[in-house]
């Protein structure tokens, strides 16, 4: 079927996973993100998602990315929707609130042109509009990049029942460290994000993991495989109205 099935949970899955490695424009490149996008690709692809990929755009190309994505499979109901972007974040203080940045790569360097940066760059409130605007009950977004983690509110009550999690509409977010680390080379990240799927992070056994359980798993392990350089921040878009339920991923089922 198409972008997989999963009975009573999900109709179709579908993620957009994004890398920019080859900045043109004043930021370093970043070597490994080509590998990052081949492996999460198919970690999600193995969770049965259907994967866009989307590789060096510039600033253009990675808001159209996001709308023809949204547009696309963002409008059914029943759909789960996964957005995984691997490149360099940027944070600013601005009138007193700390404001994320998707860096694309033809985004100069805000420290030389800031008003070019600006123009160049993808503001997280941007995908937070994006958020609002799906209607596909689930959306996780994943940045390995390092941003504040003042952008959502971390709310970690909710019952255990897996079917009431995927009932509720939600809106998650995780982050691979906050806003004045530095991402290594080689994404731990991106490691353990594979290893979790791969059944790691169902810390509970039941099969099952949800986006809670994988914050929390990729928070632990992130911590201590960077020696503490890298602290996850994870958690629901501050709206009464999406922050209910909890993204679920499915492990197979153990054979007798």
């Amino acid at each position: 079927t198409q972008g997989g099935e999963l009975v009573g949970l999900y109709e179709q899955s579908h993620a957009l996973v994004i890398g920019v490695s080859d900045y043109t424009a004043g930021w370093p490149d970043l070597e490994s993100v080509t590998k990052d996008v081949e492996e999460v690709s198919a970690a999600l692809e193995g969770q049965g998602f259907n994967v866009v990929r989307v590789l060096n755009p510039t600033k253009q190309e990675l808001a159209d990315a996001f709308g023809d994505f949204i547009d696309e499979y963002g409008y059914d109901a029943e759909n789960r929707l996964l957005f995984y972007y691997s490149g360099h974040g940027y944070t600013q203080e601005l009138h007193g609130r700390q404001v994320g940045y998707l860096v694309p790569s033809d985004a100069p360097n805000p420290n030389e042109d800031q008003k070019g940066f600006f123009r160049r760059s993808l503001r997280m409130t941007q995908i937070l509009s994006w958020s609002k605007q799906i209607q596909a009950k689930h959306a996780l977004f994943l940045f390995d990049a390092c941003f504040s983690g003042s952008l959502f509110a971390l709310s970690r009550a909710v019952p255990e029942n897996i079917s009431y999690k995927t009932a509720k509409p939600v809106r998650q977010f995780i982050t691979s460290g906050s806003a004045d680390e530095q991402v290594p080379d080689t994404s731990i990240f991106r490691q353990q994000f594979v290893a979790a799927l791969s059944g790691e992070g169902d810390t509970d056994g039941d099969r099952y993991i949800t986006a809670i359980e994988l914050g929390e798993f990729l928070q632990k392990t992130v911590v201590n495989y960077s020696r503490n350089a890298q602290h996850p921040q994870y958690g629901k878009i501050r709206n009464p109205n999406l922050d209910k339920g909890d993204f679920v991923f499915a492990l197979p089922k153990i054979q007798e």
